[in-house]
């Protein structure tokens, strides 16, 4: 029954995503108010009840799906009879269903462990993000190539297990490394090794006949070092330039996005990220060597503007800081210049301030993406902790658009920074359920420069960060903001309210629209900064990317691609009416 389950799901969610990225568009009829066809071929239909939102997407009832020929739901078939439209050639189709196998094993698991949204309240931040269903936008969201059923158990979030690091002694002279002011890297990165374990490790490194001093002990992740770091560092662990000592230290849980990790015996220590060598999603997850000589000193410019600035000091608005960082290529992969860039992101870490240090009594924080999760009773998170907050929808959304979006887009408006505001990496902090502040955090490659980047920005960073930090024109960073919330985060929630709720997603795009007018009057945007308020918003596109690059190498990450623009939901006249499903 749960193979059934997660394959019909998952075409639900691959037709909605596909016609928003307009791959079926022209094949998609809606027959009667709230009866559509995907017609596919002379004999082949599929048939679903749903809604077309605000967004120009379809909001499909999975119960609905059905195909003409009477045939089972089964996601493989669906994908082979959408490639004339998906365009994939068959070496990338036959990859695209590895990944969707590996998706659809990670669904079943989830399948068997729901859980309500008032039970996900009790919850804190780390074991609510177990219960995720992961990228709202990607339909492969869970592909985790390079992973067997045994890894998965042992190291997916979802699983809910703990995990100790291994601990590896480095040749200190051979590491590029980066700490914050006035703090001791090695205080930092042995702050989670009890005072028995780290007399172990001491011990461990005169039995290795190595030079303790001479040596950083760095955590690596056991699956990173299995696979990994044994085949590619070869030479150094022959020289004994790296040293594997044992597991040791703390306990800890890996959040969604599998490569951070939060620590078990004292969530106010340091999360730590590391490099987890595994397709997922979009791209290899290994730790980039790029921004660690100044990882410390992005967060620290990001966070002097925080502390300097009237809207963010009213909104509530935080960062967690990169305190320490470390990094080594393997030697071998250095100098080729264009090497996929897998090679060169196998051995690191970064060291980041963990969320529960930023919260006041009777705080709480959440992933702003766990807001559009919906439990088997149709109800939504968002929707329940509206009801616990005794606030009405409007005053609830109102609280959140003002201490989420107006601090993002100021950011932007005035600053020039552009940070990529998906999800995970904006964390909502609550206070009697109602929105109360922001934490922002990943300034490794999720954070960008404006081109025409103002004066007062410039002075809080040295030339030399500035140097490693990416710069884009003003509208293309604007997306990290568009895209990386309102279509990646606020669709999504939008739908869930509605759906839980019947609260109409006219009414929820016209209230930000008014926010952000009001903002706009008050603070007129800087260095070419678009206004949110355009008639029209361009459409990124990411599972497109996949299909028409496949799944070979490259020395970039993959960048997203456009197509028609949107019509902008924030100033829309309300020319769309939802309909029940």
């Amino acid at each position: 029954m749960s193979w059934e389950i997660v394959n019909r799901n998952l075409i639900v969610k691959a037709i909605s995503e596909l016609y928003y990225e307009e791959v079926i568009y022209n094949e998609i009829r809606e027959l009667s108010k709230g009866s559509y066809t995907l017609q596919l071929s002379e004999k082949l239909t599929y048939s679903f009840k749903a809604y077309q939102s605000i967004w120009r997407d379809l909001v499909i009832s999975a119960d609905s799906l059905t195909r003409s020929d009477g045939l089972e739901l089964d996601a493989a078939s669906f994908f082979k009879e959408t490639q004339h439209l998906t365009k994939m050639g068959d070496i990338t189709l036959a990859n695209f269903l590895e990944e969707m196998f590996h998706t659809l094993y990670s669904d079943q698991v989830m399948l068997q462990n729901p859980i309500s949204v008032d039970k996900m309240q009790q919850l804190d931040s780390l074991e609510i993000e177990a219960y995720l269903n992961g990228h709202p936008k990607l339909i492969l969201n869970k592909g985790r190539i390079g992973w067997s059923p045994n890894d998965l158990s042992a190291f997916s979030p979802e699983q809910s297990s703990e995990i100790r690091f291994c601990r590896v002694a480095i040749k200190k002279d051979i590491l590029v490394t980066n700490c914050q002011k006035n703090k001791s890297f090695s205080e930092i990165i042995y702050a989670d090794l009890p005072e028995q374990d780290f007399n172990g490790l001491q011990e461990a490194c005169i039995d290795k006949k190595i030079d303790f001093d001479s040596y950083y002990i760095v955590p690596v992740h056991p699956w990173q070092w299995e696979n990994k770091i044994q085949f590619f560092f070869q030479k150094d662990i022959d020289q004994k330039s790296i040293v594997y000592l044992s597991s040791a230290g703390d306990h800890y849980k890996p959040h969604i996005s599998i490569r951070t990790f939060s620590n078990c015996n004292n969530r106010n220590l340091y999360d730590i990220k590391v490099p987890i060598s595994i397709l997922n999603t979009s791209c290899v997850r290994g730790i980039p060597a790029h921004y660690i000589s100044v990882a410390s000193e992005i967060s620290d410019g990001v966070e002097s503007i925080l502390k300097q600035d009237g809207v963010f000091l009213e909104a509530n608005t935080e960062c967690l800081k990169d305190v320490a960082a470390f990094s080594y290529i393997a030697p071998a992969y250095r100098d080729i210049q264009d090497a996929p860039y897998r090679y060169k992101e196998f051995l690191g870490a970064v060291w980041r301030e963990p969320s529960t240090t930023k919260l006041q009594v009777n705080e709480k924080c959440l992933m702003t993406g766990s807001l559009a999760y919906l439990d088997e009773n149709g109800q939504s998170f968002i929707g329940h902790l509206i009801e616990q907050s005794l606030l009405s929808i409007e005053a609830w959304l109102e609280e959140y658009f003002k201490k989420i979006i107006i601090p993002l887009y100021h950011l932007q408006s005035q600053y020039g920074i552009g940070l990529v505001a998906h999800g995970q990496n904006t964390i909502l902090k609550l206070k009697n359920s109602i929105p109360s502040g922001l934490i922002v955090k990943d300034f490794q490659g999720d954070l960008r420069l404006n081109e025409n980047l103002p004066t007062e920005t410039r002075r809080q960073f040295s030339a030399s960060t500035i140097d490693k930090l990416d710069f884009l024109p003003a509208e293309h960073i604007i997306h990290d903001l568009i895209t990386g919330h309102f279509v990646s985060v606020l669709r999504f929630i939008s739908q869930a309210l509605y759906l839980s709720h019947r609260y109409q997603e006219k009414k929820f795009y016209h209230l930000l629209g008014s926010i952000i007018s009001d903002y706009e009057n008050k603070y007129p945007t800087k260095s070419n900064t678009p206004s949110l308020l355009t008639r029209n918003f361009q459409r990124v596109l990411l599972n497109k990317v996949r299909f028409e690059i496949g799944y070979q190498d490259s020395a970039q990450r993959p960048k997203p691609q456009l197509g028609n623009p949107l019509l902008n939901p924030l100033i829309a006249k309300g020319d769309l009416h939802e309909q029940n499903i």
